[in-house]
């Protein structure tokens, strides 16, 4: 590496940042820019099993959706965009930090030379996890609806206003964006004079470029501001899946007593009750630790460290890489949940992967393929 003085490597960033590390000890320096042993394990192992395993999951779904005509339902049109959603996310998380980690060693070298890919970089996390998090809402509400008010909802419950709803979530979800997204919308370049030791003698003492905020502003409130919606949808959801599963279980008490008891209405009301209840469950587990440290990260900025929960640089930015692997393992579980809970969507996958496999597989004889077809329509 070629050697450089305070004054030369400032001279290079012009109006970037300067860190002059020279005075750290190997140790630390490796610590601060490089990835430790325990995030590549989750780097190079946990991120690539949960995105394969995710894609997978959410281009089924879809494929589930498109070609069986009895899934083309309202809620299937909420989820299938919710899949959209996830899998735009899974390819965002994947392209950010498997990126990054596979082209570079020190930690804060980016691959982004202009203004424009540091928006775009961050646009496909944002927009869709936002637009998620509305539709999950939307879904829920209409679930309310369709449950505790039948009849008002039957009258509205149409596919022009299912349209137009989940473009409203995807028009929400770009908007609420703009208060993250500019918390990585600019350019900066990062100069470091290392420590003069063997084991930075191949490092280049200007790094690439690295997405900063485009104002200070946007560094401390975009914590909060991304928060936000997981906190709203979070608490909506479980009081309205709280009343949903109430009036279910008024709706089977009540038939009970009357002597109407229906055995496929019980079975009705635990599918969509094990739906609800695991659906919100995972979603606030996986989502709620990233939220949870960006709002406390917030906090101590917002406080100069006076408040919140401080921890050293190594230990959050672990915490950071396991939740930031949550997140991507909440847009790989919907499609589980479905065919978990729900015996409707397990038979729409196996119908669909069926075909596929009776096509190439054993032949039968038209009369008796035309009779388990019959069978499979009847049971859905």
């Amino acid at each position: 590496m070629e050697s450089y003085s305070n004054s030369s490597v400032d001279a290079l960033c012009k109006e970037g940042i300067f860190r002059n590390e020279s005075t750290l000890s190997e140790e630390e320096a490796i610590e601060k820019y490089f990835v430790s042993t325990r995030d590549r394990y989750i780097i190079t192992v946990f991120y690539p099993i949960l995105l394969t395993f995710g894609l997978f999951g959410n281009l089924a779904f879809l494929a589930v959706v498109a070609k069986i005509p009895s899934m083309r339902t309202l809620t299937n049109a909420y989820l299938a965009n919710l899949a959209i959603c996830d899998t735009v996310y899974i390819i965002s998380q994947g392209n950010d930090v498997l990126g990054d980690y596979l082209r570079y060693a020190p930690l804060d070298n980016k691959s982004h030379d202009t203004n424009l890919s540091c928006i775009m970089r961050t646009a496909g996390l944002y927009v869709s996890l936002f637009t998620s998090v509305c539709l999950l809402l939307t879904m829920t509400t209409e679930r309310f609806l369709g449950i505790c008010r039948p009849l008002q909802h039957r009258f509205i419950a149409t596919k022009e206003r299912t349209v137009k709803l989940i473009i409203l979530c995807w028009i929400m979800g770009v908007l609420y964006s703009g208060l993250v997204v500019p918390r990585w919308g600019k350019v900066t370049i990062v100069c470091v004079l290392w420590p003069n030791t063997d084991r930075f003698s191949d490092l280049p003492s200007k790094l690439s470029f690295f997405c900063s905020p485009i104002h200070p502003f946007f560094a401390k409130v975009s914590l909060i501001a991304q928060a936000c919606p997981f906190v709203i949808a979070t608490i909506f959801n479980t009081i309205m899946f709280s009343r949903i599963i109430k009036k279910l279980h008024e709706r089977i008490s009540g038939d009970d007593a009357a002597g109407g008891f229906d055995q496929n209405a019980m079975k009705s009301r635990n599918n969509v009750a094990r739906l609800l209840i695991v659906t919100n469950v995972v979603f606030f587990l996986c989502l709620s630790p990233y939220f949870f440290l960006c709002i406390n990260i917030s906090v101590l900025e917002l406080s100069d460290y006076r408040i919140g929960i401080s921890m050293p640089y190594s230990q959050l930015l672990t915490l950071f890489w396991f939740a930031r692997g949550l997140t991507v393992l909440n847009a790989t579980t919907n499609p589980v949940i479905y065919s978990l809970t729900n015996p409707r969507y397990r038979q729409a996958f196996l119908q669909l992967f069926g075909k596929s496999y009776k096509s190439t597989g054993q032949r039968k004889s038209r009369e008796s393929t035309i009779g388990t077809a019959s069978m499979s329509v009847s049971k859905m």
